[in-house]
């Protein structure tokens, strides 16, 4: 079959039935909006996640009489630990002012005196570390006199895995939501135009029109408003996501030091398969009832 013929036809059947495939697209969008909004969730959940989970840290932090040999012997000792990947001592000004970097506040919080950050050693974990071992190994720190305190970030990291997987869970509810409202749009909305058409497919059928000739356009229009209310979705995002980054970043950097980020480009491309798919898949199973003449 000629593919210049089914596109035409298809254009003829969406000029002809624009007004319907508009209501079609704008209820789809609503729905792929939900879906994308869900997943750009997970994904900065999974950055967040990335940044502290896979690399563990852990903060000594040190008294303020803290003598410099009983430090540089903590240092020594803890670098020659197999679950350690390296050690960094900050003082409190260097301790401050990599606050104010990560924070993007400088000008905001610049009034913070050096004093209310402690001189602390910042201990980065080898990943795939064994938690018992990384118990045992805080506990030791804790015995040193140059110690005051050792955070451990374990409850932190495990709020992060929970929101993580309940975020899976509800993209994969969503994405299974989206996928069924698709399908029945769509195929409500190819199944008005059929209707409307059914005389012209009864000519063509009893002409010798073969079922794929006659399916095929109205396949190609519902991968069209699968398409179109995907990509609608996304540009809407993208756009909502570059007018309030500065504002979500701000916030971020506050609480945990990191950016906002947005779909990766094989996520995008993957919203745009799916309303391709179910577009297609709603199409073909609406028109196959009045294939039989």
């Amino acid at each position: 079959m000629n593919l210049q013929s089914t596109i035409r036809r298809a254009k003829r059947g969406f000029r002809e039935e624009f007004r319907l495939y508009m209501v079609a697209v704008f209820s789809l969008t609503v729905a792929f909006l939900c879906l994308g909004g869900s997943m750009l969730a997970v994904a900065n959940l999974n950055a967040i996640g990335e940044r502290f989970g896979d690399t563990g840290r852990v903060t000594v932090y040190l008294k303020d009489d803290a003598a410099g040999e009983d430090i540089s012997r903590l240092g020594a000792v803890l670098e020659g630990l197999p679950e350690v990947a390296s050690v960094e001592y900050w003082k409190p000004a260097e301790a401050r002012a990599h606050f104010l970097e990560e924070t993007d506040l400088a000008s905001e919080l610049s009034s913070i005196p050096k004093d209310a950050f402690p001189a602390s050693l910042e201990v980065t974990l080898r990943s795939g570390r064994n938690a018992p071992r990384t118990s045992h190994m805080v506990q030791r720190i804790r015995e040193f006199r140059a110690v005051q305190d050792v955070e451990r970030y374990d409850g932190f990291y495990r709020r992060v895995d929970s929101l993580v997987a309940a975020g899976r869970g509800i993209a994969l509810a969503v994405c299974l939501l989206v996928g069924i409202g698709v399908l029945a749009v769509i195929g409500n909305t190819i199944r008005l135009a059929v209707a409307r058409r059914r005389r012209e497919i009864e000519v063509m059928k009893l002409c010798g029109a073969t079922d794929r000739f006659v399916r095929d356009p109205f396949v190609l229009e519902g991968v069209f408003q699968g398409v179109a209310s995907s990509l609608v979705a996304v540009a809407i995002l993208a756009l909502v996501f570059v007018l309030l980054r500065e504002q979500v970043d701000s916030a971020l950097s506050v609480l945990l030091g990191g950016k906002s980020v947005f779909l990766h480009p094989l996520s995008c491309l993957a919203l745009l398969g799916l309303g391709a798919f179910t577009g297609a898949i709603g199409s073909a199973l609406s028109v196959r009832r009045y294939l039989a003449v």
